[in-house]
């Protein structure tokens, strides 16, 4: 089959006897690794090393790998990354001073830390206070100075 055909194959939408072909290969891939024995003198790397460099011999025999990548349209490359979880920025807003004036809630004003203030400062849960080392900074209501 030429490339432009299976493009145009790829574009109409899935190919049910590739997929078909391709589970049946990993059923017998499956068998054909449960029948193979582990020497006993293998460590457990070693002999997940040969489980993957068997299923790899096994995969060489379907084509090549950039036949059975998936192939994704537009929409479903920005409903995965629309769906994927958000990690939250870490970076340097200001001071911790400035923080608490503009934020007033300390758990809040936590989640606004960067890694190095987060290193230096240590809340309190139950009262609310923010602690320097031994020191206290904030008293869960308003900035202790001196």
């Amino acid at each position: 089959m030429s490339d432009s055909l299976k493009d145009i194959l790829r574009k109409t939408g899935p190919d049910d006897h590739q997929n078909q072909t391709k589970d049946k290969w990993e059923r017998k891939q499956d068998l054909a690794d449960s029948y193979a024995t582990d020497d006993p003198d293998q460590t457990p790397t070693e002999q997940r090393h040969d489980h993957y460099r068997r299923k790899q011999e096994f995969a060489s025999r379907l084509g090549p790998a950039s036949e059975r990548l998936p192939i994704r349209t537009k929409d479903e490359i920005e409903a995965m990354k629309k769906n994927r979880p958000q990690r939250r920025q870490i970076s340097f807003e200001g001071p911790i001073e400035k923080l608490i004036e503009k934020y007033k809630d300390p758990k809040e004003v936590f989640q606004h830390l960067s890694i190095g203030q987060l290193m230096k400062y240590v809340l309190d849960e139950e009262t609310g206070c923010i602690y320097e080392g031994e020191k206290l900074i904030f008293d869960g209501e308003k900035l202790v100075t001196g």
